[in-house]
């Protein structure tokens, strides 16, 4: 196996979401012992468990897969265009109408 180092910043940030699910899970399990009662304590135990689970899936995938392209999700190729110009036109117009509308 060997780590891969494209996309860094994707790579990165599923390192760091991944490290706050294992946070929380850490603070789940570790409040559960103070819940007030035997049921709460059990939902929280039980959810810390499949946050820490999570995150010791989330972090090895995210640097051990080459293409992320279908687990985490990456931006736009190209931002879409604005449907509302800024000097009040709509974008969607063609040019025709544009320059009709300018006589």
């Amino acid at each position: 196996m060997r780590l891969q180092t494209n996309n860094l910043v994707t790579r990165i940030g599923a390192t760091l979401l991944a490290a706050a699910w294992g946070s929380a899970g850490i603070f789940a399990i570790t409040m559960s012992l103070n819940a007030p009662t035997p049921d709460l304590a059990e939902r929280s135990f039980w959810m810390g468990v499949t946050f820490l689970i999570a995150t010791a899936i989330a972090i090895p995938v995210s640097w051990l897969v080459a293409d992320l392209s279908n687990i985490w999700c990456i931006p736009p190729r190209r931002t879409p265009q604005p449907r509302i110009r800024l000097d009040g036109e709509d974008s969607v117009r063609s040019d025709r109408s544009r320059k009709s509308h300018n006589l």
